[in-house]
């Protein structure tokens, strides 16, 4: 299984924090906050990790070099950032990953998930995603589900609301993308929405796990109080 992992945006709300290092990076409770996603993709037997970069990617680079807990890592390289889409899009182009299956997670985002779960989903699937219910959306907008759980629409954040929300992890097929240009664009936008109207079987995860981005800076600092509290159960680098 490949993992890409989106690291490429500038996290310019988070203000002095993300001047010196991209958003990944910053420390979260003593480990920068990228290592902790890296660890569920690690614990989840993912072969291979690509990280797409771009913001300050060399101070990723060189802090995991080609590999993390013996699994390998690749970069993929954005000269300007390509938003999400294009980020993913980039990936599959330069490390050659049309043919593969490929598990695609947000760098800035933790939630825990079953990727044996979501294997067996995507064989009746174009896209399976994770979602996360919470008592106030108003950060994410919400992700519409049918009974079955197949994703049926999304809508744009509005008011706060109690509903599933975007967990931001996917599994796919990198042949998805055949035909697709390298350029800027969002997935959850251009892609994900799209692909909800032309009624693609888009099914989804539920994850009863904790869910953080640490976009902002009060969930930042939600992040640092939850693993200060649980890191005895998390791996050492």
């Amino acid at each position: 299984m490949v993992a890409i992992v989106l690291c490429g945006g500038l996290g310019t709300r988070l203000g002095e924090m993300t001047k010196s290092q991209p958003k990944p990076m910053v420390d979260v409770a003593g480990r920068p906050f990228i290592e902790r996603v890296l660890d569920n993709l690690v614990e989840q037997n993912v072969s291979r990790i690509v990280l797409a970069v771009s913001y300050l990617r060399s101070l990723i680079q060189d802090y995991f070099g080609d590999s993390y807990r013996g699994v390998a890592i690749e970069y993929s390289v954005e000269d300007e950032p390509l938003g999400t889409g294009g980020a993913i899009v980039n990936a599959v182009r330069q490390c050659q990953l049309e043919q593969q299956t490929l598990l695609v997670v947000n760098g800035d985002s933790y939630c825990e998930f079953d990727l044996s779960g979501l294997c067996r989903q995507l064989t009746d699937a174009h896209i399976v995603m994770v979602v996360k219910y919470l008592h106030n959306t108003g950060r994410y907008g919400t992700t519409q589900l049918d009974d079955d759980g197949r994703v049926v629409g999304f809508h744009e954040k509005t008011r706060s609301v109690s509903g599933y929300i975007n967990a931001g992890i996917y599994l796919l097929r990198g042949s998805e993308f055949d035909g697709v240009e390298v350029e800027r664009f969002s997935f959850e936008k251009t892609y994900l929405e799209k692909a909800a109207d032309r009624q693609w079987v888009l099914l989804s995860q539920q994850s009863d796990s904790y869910f953080i981005d640490i976009g902002i800076f009060d969930d930042y600092m939600l992040a640092n109080a939850y693993f200060k509290e649980h890191d005895s159960a998390l791996p050492v680098r």
